[in-house]
């Protein structure tokens, strides 16, 4: 379905104030954020977008859904409105693709690649102190990395240390438009941990379908072990990754 853009009175007033735009593919890497952050306002939008506040400092958040196409989507939208934010972060779980990063772990991107060899530079935030985080190449795949053995290949392959599917979409925007960009990814599966097909199965659209989820698990009871365990992971990542972009916002100077 196209996208029609609203000129609606909420539309138009947000963009004078968010310098900021940060863009999260689930509702649960946000919630923590939005905790510190709180909902100011509901953005009417093809995907779920909010102003948010804290001390006087407005950001808009996006929960775009998963992969390439939902990004792109999100991504008309934010351009098409009047004006645009000083700075836009990609951030979210991203999956290890070497030995050493832990559950949890954050990654600060350096740099950005895709399967079909594209490449772009992550300029923002530039060199950081007192952040307790790497800092090294996201890889942005079109689908689960669900085997050991591929992640590793694949992190050898593009010299990568972390894999997402959607922050190459917004790194090519960015530099196609001139906007500053950055990418904060948490570590939600290590390097060593297989997930199941199950996984990709219950995503329908970018987002969990309850009726598939429901009918894997009467089929296969033992997926509840997994689910289970991607709970507790996710939860721990999407709370690390909100102190830790909490305090990158806060000690940018322009936002």
């Amino acid at each position: 379905m196209t996208w029609t853009p609203a000129k609606s009175a909420d539309n138009l007033r947000f963009v004078t104030n968010p310098k900021c735009c940060v863009l999260f593919a689930l509702g649960r890497e946000a919630r923590p954020f939005l905790r510190k952050y709180p909902v100011q306002k509901n953005l009417a939008a093809p995907i779920r977008a909010f102003l948010c506040g804290k001390e006087g400092r407005s950001i808009l958040v996006l929960e775009t859904g998963v992969g390439r196409q939902r990004m792109e989507q999100a991504l008309t939208w934010l351009l098409d409105q009047p004006s645009l934010p000083k700075l836009i972060i990609s951030a979210g779980f991203s999956g290890a693709l070497r030995a050493g990063l832990n559950i949890a772990d954050i990654i600060i991107a350096t740099d950005v690649s895709d399967e079909n060899g594209g490449s772009w530079s992550v300029p923002w935030p530039g060199e950081i102190a007192g952040q307790n985080s790497q800092r090294g190449k996201i890889l942005t795949v079109s689908g689960t990395v669900a085997h050991p053995g591929e992640k590793l290949a694949l992190g050898q392959k593009h010299d990568a240390i972390a894999v997402d599917m959607e922050t190459a979409v917004v790194a090519r925007t960015c530099a196609d438009k001139g906007i500053p960009f950055g990418c904060i990814r948490a570590i939600s599966d290590d390097v060593h941990t297989p997930l199941s097909a199950d996984v990709d199965y219950v995503i329908v659209n970018g987002r969990v379908s309850a009726r598939r989820l429901l009918w894997r698990l009467l089929r296969r009871p033992r997926f509840v072990a997994e689910l289970w365990r991607l709970a507790k992971h996710t939860r721990l990542a999407a709370d690390r990754l909100a102190v830790a972009l909490d305090q990158l916002i806060s000690v940018a100077a322009d936002l």
